[in-house]
């Protein structure tokens, strides 16, 4: 069984979230955590009475959206938590806990991928936990998986179990990994990734080019679109060069896939 923990603020990004983890897990037994992160910014005098006001009416609309999400998938085990405290602790947390395969957020603004990363929840969730995050930009529909992305450096992963969770989704969607080296020259470390995924169908491209690795992904998904973009998070890897380069990936980065995060 697959248990998958969602953040929901009750907003049509964190329904339309819910939504997209329910579908692409679908193929197999699923247990959800519907999670609600609650906290009162106001005086110690007014904090109880507000905070008491909060709970109130989380529970009241936790209560209507889980009405509806067992009425339209009666197969899916369904739980609830409604938490007061903050929300990028509170969900690394209970990422790091070991109860949870995959943490799935929505974001608003994901056209920009750097404001997925930069001074947001969905942000501070992938920078301070180990679980596999899922980042689902707004207004996303679920499609079939018929091909992921796996952007790689020229060191990909240190240990093949890094991939297990990419691995997981493939094999559940029978997807073809289409694995992405964008770099000045070929290098024999992609063959790491090859064996890793040698049970799966996969072929590797490569993007040479400009020395902006944004724009050179950027453009190759307007090309090659995909329904899932796999980045791997290590200390110092491609996600660094992604979120550090000069040009803002606002500018530069306008795909409206989701994000599956590894974290190395």
């Amino acid at each position: 069984m697959n248990k998958i923990l969602v953040p929901v603020d009750f907003s049509d990004t964190s329904s339309n979230a819910l939504s997209y983890a329910i579908q692409l897990f679908s193929t197999t037994s699923l247990e959800v955590t519907i999670l609600h992160i609650y906290g009162a910014r106001s005086t110690a005098l007014l904090m109880k009475n507000i905070d008491d006001v909060l709970e109130k009416d989380a529970k009241k609309r936790m209560d209507g959206l889980l009405e509806n999400v067992q009425k339209d998938h009666p197969e899916v085990v369904f739980k609830t938590r409604i938490v007061k405290d903050y929300a990028v602790s509170a969900i690394a947390s209970l990422g790091d806990s070991g109860h949870y395969d995959f943490i799935v957020m929505g974001t608003k603004g994901a056209s920009g991928l750097k404001e997925v990363f930069m001074g947001s929840v969905a942000g501070g969730v992938v920078s301070k936990t180990s679980a596999p995050v899922i980042v689902v930009p707004d207004g996303h529909t679920y499609r079939p998986l018929e091909k992921i992305v796996f952007a790689v450096s020229d060191d990909p992963f240190s240990d093949p179990k890094v991939i297990g969770p990419l691995v997981k989704i493939a094999g559940m969607h029978q997807s073809n990994i289409k694995i992405l080296h964008i770099a000045d020259e070929k290098t024999p470390q992609i063959e790491k990734v090859l064996e890793a995924m040698k049970d799966l169908s996969t072929s590797v491209d490569y993007a040479f080019g400009t020395g902006d690795t944004n724009k050179d992904l950027n453009e190759y998904l307007m090309k090659d679109f995909s329904g899932l973009v796999c980045l791997i998070r290590a200390k110092k890897g491609f996600m660094d060069r992604l979120l550090n380069e000069s040009v803002t990936l606002k500018q530069t980065f306008n795909s409206p896939v989701p994000l599956l995060i590894l974290h190395d």
